[in-house]
């Protein structure tokens, strides 16, 4: 288990009540309880919405009535302003529903927490009067600007847009020119509605997240709506002194562990549906003596191995969760090689919920892979999903190996 992060800070920044762990032990039960009664609806749209390639209206709708969307928001426009704990247990019940709702869940709520650091007349703009906006984010600088008076004049493309057809604010990484001629990295807000949408998303996992491309064509950005991409990347954010506890929470392995609630709801659902399925006493084990599968010690193993293995993922990565918002409680700041071993401790989550699904896919046999049967569209999409670049293994492997015997290089400014 991971340790309590720890720094200098000896009485911390001032926590209002909400938002201590009880405040928000509290919103966090509410929320799960109200996600609990709409994963059926979730859960029977699912196959619609992947026929779609979007997120069906109705899912919308439910997400909106229970303000979802709102989940990051800052508290002063209407938001929920939840810490990361209480949004991994939100997103991750959602994806026991469905994978790619729960997925466009955190796109918006990890981006919107995003745009709470943008200046005070940004954040009028994306939050008053609609403290549920919908965002998507997307940092790869495919793009160009140039400086134009009161802004920029930003052209670009940017690729797996998750959540473009339902959401009204893009956070754009791109390089923003300078007085001096010199180039700084910078994310840009922009309308969606000022973006053209390229139908490019033709997946056979995550299919009704829409993740298709976006264009930008000389749209205009007013310089109010930029923000240097270090403060994302390392340096002090722009709101880190404001008196709002998930704004002070460690940006990058935030932004990272919030990722995997998706994930480890789609697992959950996995062991959901083996569980109905084999609930009903009727199936059976081809070519053996076993009429019900749950006499079978061999099926036992596996379901166990798969639970174990699905709901320690949950357990790690909750107890990061916790430790981060608590470090933003008492004002710490999260060591480097702790960061690093967030990352790795992710990745083998993220892993171990594939390897669970796999072994729950055994236990059904090959009727799993039915169209008729649900499991087969969650493991389609938990293949996809956790093969995400910030969840992999491959560069957490590397990065925490390099920290442990002393070589300290970067090789990803994603830590």
């Amino acid at each position: 288990m991971p340790n309590k992060a720890r720094g200098s800070s000896v009485d911390g920044p001032e926590v209002r009540p909400e938002n201590s762990a009880a405040g928000q032990r509290q919103l966090r039960e509410n929320l799960v309880d109200k996600v609990r009664d709409i994963v059926p609806i979730l859960r029977n749209n699912a196959a619609r919405a992947e026929e779609i390639r979007r997120i069906p209206d109705e899912n919308l709708a439910v997400l909106d009535a229970a303000g979802l969307f709102g989940l990051r928001a800052p508290k002063r426009y209407g938001g929920l302003e939840a810490d990361l704990r209480t949004y991994l247990d939100v997103v991750a019940e959602i994806g026991r529903g469905c994978g790619s709702t729960a997925w466009i869940a955190f796109i918006s709520n990890a981006t919107a927490w995003i745009a709470s650091l943008f200046s005070d007349d940004a954040q009028d703009d994306f939050f008053a009067g609609k403290p549920d906006a919908r965002f998507i984010g997307l940092l790869a600088p495919t793009s160009e600007a140039m400086i134009v008076e009161g802004g920029f004049a930003v052209s670009g493309s940017w690729a797996f847009a998750s959540g473009c057809h339902h959401a009204d604010w893009a956070l754009l990484a791109v390089p923003l020119p300078q007085a001096d001629s010199s180039i700084v990295s910078g994310l840009v807000a922009a309308p969606v509605s000022d973006l053209r949408i390229e139908d490019t998303w033709h997946v056979v996992g995550m299919a009704a997240t829409g993740s298709d491309t976006v264009h930008a064509d000389k749209i205009f950005v007013p310089a109010h709506r930029t923000m240097p991409l270090g403060c994302l990347l390392g340096d002090a954010p722009l709101r880190s002194q404001r008196d709002e506890l998930v704004y002070r929470e460690a940006i990058m392995p935030g932004a990272i562990l919030m990722v995997a609630a998706p994930v480890l709801g789609m697992a959950r659902a996995a062991m959901d549906l083996t569980l109905e399925r084999i609930g009903r006493g009727t199936k059976r084990i081809s070519y053996s003596s076993y009429e019900d599968l749950r006499m079978s010690p061999s099926m036992q193993m596996q379901i166990a191995e798969a639970a174990t293995l699905i709901e320690t993922s949950h357990t790690i990565v909750r107890q990061w969760c916790d430790d981060i918002a608590d470090a933003a409680r008492r004002g710490d700041e999260i060591p480097v090689l702790e960061r690093a071993r967030m990352r790795m401790d992710l990745g083998h989550a993220v892993r171990s919920c594939r390897d669970g699904v796999d072994r729950l896919l055994n236990v059904q046999g090959a009727s799993a892979f039915a169209k008729s049967n649900p499991i087969q569209q969650v493991w389609r999409d938990i293949e996809c999903g956790t093969r995400h670049g910030l969840l992999s293994i491959e560069m957490p492997h590397e990065i925490y190996g390099r920290l442990l015997v002393g070589q300290n290089q970067s090789i990803s400014p994603f830590l």
